[in-house]
């Protein structure tokens, strides 16, 4: 393998997958696709790459647009893998790629290796449930990564290689209106500390408590997919699970929540989970490193107090 393309929709993404890419095979000549500006793949080539292309979003366009033009560069110029962020328009963006070039396209892969039977990758099943190991030997390989897989690599400013823009194709999707959004701060994915609501908190007045021991603890909110799904109580970008948010912080601390499969895949990889549960059996108590048996307000309220002192 000598090719290894990462395309990421932010720089941070995009040295984590430079790091992955390096520890893969220390001696692929890496290329970096970002979005931004000429500055952000300046910063694919500090964190490691060894050529970068920056991707900016115009106006009347979608990010996702690029697929075309990153399909015509990767038919011409064969990457062995191709190593994409697991966000949104990352996904779609994979999904068009492995269309186009038709090539496999694996979602979420770990323990990426390559020998000289094809290249090999780990993917989770059934909500973490169980590992299916695949090998390919297709000469171009795509895997979706999340965004804290690796650790990046020490940045060297004094690194130099090519950076260009890429063009995006002139049959690209366009964009005829937007329409703003309500504003999110909630930033999941970077949080350190995270406090994840389930369905154990029954009233959505009850968040109240859960947010002011986040605010005290300094952590971010997240939930279960009930929460933001059915019962509208919190936004989608706060759902942690399968098909939400794969977070990894230092600490999750689970207020009511039973701890399914579905939701468990999204925080597996915390350092720490700490689960209040008044269900000594659930299986979210069943995989923390620490549970606490006690209604969870009670709990909540207990651990406020301890902390404002």
């Amino acid at each position: 393998m000598s090719d290894i393309w990462v395309i990421a929709e932010n720089l941070p993404w995009a040295a984590t997958l430079i790091a992955g890419a390096a520890s893969i095979k220390n001696d692929a000549k890496i290329t970096a696709f970002v979005n931004g500006d000429e500055a952000a793949a300046g910063g694919a080539i500090a964190a490691g790459a060894a050529e970068a292309f920056y991707l900016p979003l115009p106006a009347n366009a979608v990010w996702e647009g690029y697929a075309p033009a990153l399909s015509e560069k990767a038919r011409a110029e064969k990457p062995d893998l191709i190593l994409l962020s697991a966000s949104r328009r990352c996904r779609d963006v994979a999904a068009q790629l492995a269309a186009t070039l038709d090539a496999p396209c694996f979602s979420e892969g770990k323990n990426i290796t390559v020998s000289g039977d094809g290249v090999t990758v780990d993917t989770l099943l059934y909500g973490g449930l169980a590992i299916k190991n695949s090998v390919t030997s297709a000469s171009t390989v795509l895997v979706t990564m999340g965004a804290k897989d690796f650790d990046p690599l020490p940045v060297d400013a004094s690194r130099d290689g090519p950076v260009s823009a890429l063009r995006l194709a002139d049959n690209a999707i366009a964009v005829t209106g937007r329409k703003p959004r309500a504003a999110q701060t909630v930033d999941l994915a970077g949080a350190l500390k995270v406090v994840g609501v389930g369905r154990g908190v029954s009233e959505e007045g009850d968040l109240g408590l859960a947010r002011e021991l986040a605010q005290a603890i300094g952590a971010e909110v997240g939930c279960t997919r009930p929460i933001a799904e059915f019962f509208k109580w919190m936004p989608e970008e706060c759902y942690i699970g399968i098909s939400g948010q794969q977070i990894k912080p230092q600490l999750y601390l689970a207020l009511g929540v039973s701890g399914q499969a579905q939701h468990y895949f999204g925080i597996r990889d915390a350092r720490t989970i700490v689960s209040i549960n008044k269900d000594k059996e659930s299986l979210m108590n069943a995989n923390a490193d620490y549970y606490i048996v006690a209604d969870w307000k009670e709990a909540a309220q207990a651990l406020l107090k301890a902390v404002k002192k």
